[in-house]
């Protein structure tokens, strides 16, 4: 299935840029972009799957994860380069967790504004592009030392972090009238 294709292709590439990432100028320069690719095909590759009537259930779980894991990747890796705090990433991090969790227990929001918020497509889109402005400013600011470029990028990583934060809060208000067995 070619979505699944498209979904592990971001995922290996995720690895590759940060691999060669700061080895040199000019390669850094197409690894900005590509990180840029790498958020834009998240898109596409559901996009694909719904034109093409390929949707699946493992094709939907490889996507969550393969978001997770890409989402993750680079918060920790600007952390640990020193681009960003550390609360940063512990806050996205618990953020995913608990929601996690909590989707578990009382499933995704299926209407009104918990919906809008979590699930709508423009919900996603719009936080799809804020991490793919942040995380791309950073590598950008990174590559040309840029301080008006690298406040801009804490700028966009703060209001990452806070719309990540917006959007895991429906999941506190959603209600199920039976819990689910136990395991």
């Amino acid at each position: 299935m070619l979505a699944n294709i498209i979904t592990l292709s971001r995922l290996f590439s995720t690895f590759v840029v940060l691999a060669l990432f700061g080895r040199h100028r000019k390669l850094d320069l197409y690894l900005s972009a590509t990180l840029g690719l790498i958020f834009i095909l998240d898109a596409v590759d559901g996009t694909i799957a719904r034109r093409r009537n390929e949707t699946t259930q493992i094709g939907e779980i490889l996507d969550s994860l393969a978001d997770r894991i890409i989402e993750n990747t680079f918060w920790i890796y600007f952390t640990a380069k020193g681009h960003l705090p550390i609360w940063m990433p512990i806050v996205v991090m618990a953020r995913g967790f608990t929601t996690d969790a909590l989707q578990k227990v009382f499933g995704y929001p299926n209407s009104g504004w918990t919906h809008a918020l979590t699930r709508s497509r423009m919900s996603r889109a719009l936080y799809g592009s804020v991490k793919m402005l942040a995380f791309s400013s950073l590598a950008s600011a990174t590559v040309f030392n840029n301080a008006t470029l690298s406040t801009t990028s804490h700028i966009l990583a703060t209001f990452a972090v806070g719309f990540c934060l917006l959007r895991g809060l429906p999941f506190f208000f959603i209600r199920k009238t039976s819990c689910p067995p136990s395991p």
